[in-house]
């Protein structure tokens, strides 16, 4: 594949909420989680945090994750709730995503930490995206909760959680996304 190969494929990536089986396999797991700790990582933080959830797992993590919401005081409609469990129902594989905090690091502050863990989230779904699958991050199944990352094994006072990937393979052919034009979001700067 030449570069330019590959830049094709990360323009024509897009979320995928709806996915099924097959998911990728414990060899592509974990080719995307070597890619997942490619991320830029100021200091050598090496923060990012990772739990598999698999799909024989995922209906016992749906009835965590929405009485843990229940329980921090959120509401979850019974709607939503059919919406979830539905939606998950086809969900090969969940990857849980967190990073360790570096408290009071004058070095590298958190906003730099976020921005890390969010490189390595893209860097999966971009690398799903080139082996054929599709991806989804949820930051809903109680990420704002305690509970939840807790459960996942994140102590909200250690760990930022930042929500999961849903991976497997598209339920529907992929629609281009609609994008705006890179230079309306582009300025030149010059000295005055």
């Amino acid at each position: 594949m030449s570069s330019l190969a590959g830049v094709q494929e990360i323009i024509s990536r897009r979320s995928q909420k709806l996915v099924q089986a097959p998911g990728p396999n414990a060899e592509q797991i974990d080719t995307l989680l070597k890619a997942a700790v490619c991320a830029p990582d100021h200091s050598a933080l090496r923060a990012w945090r990772f739990a598999l959830i698999h799909r024989e797992h995922i209906d016992a993590f749906a009835d965590l994750a929405i009485s843990a919401t229940r329980r921090s005081g959120r509401e979850v409609t019974a709607q939503k709730e059919q919406n979830t469990r539905k939606w998950l129902s086809t969900v090969p594989l969940l990857i849980a995503m967190a990073y360790k905090i570096s408290h009071n690091n004058e070095k590298v502050p958190e906003i730099e930490q976020t921005l890390s863990m969010g490189a390595a989230a893209m860097n999966i779904q971009n690398a799903a995206h080139m082996m054929g699958f599709s991806s989804y991050w949820s930051t809903g199944l109680g990420s704002y909760t305690d509970e939840v990352p807790e459960a996942l094994g994140f102590d909200p006072l250690d760990y930022r959680f930042v929500g999961f990937l849903a991976i497997g393979t598209p339920i529907n052919p992929a629609v281009p996304a609609q994008r705006p034009a890179p230079e309306s979001l582009t300025t030149t700067w010059r000295p005055v």
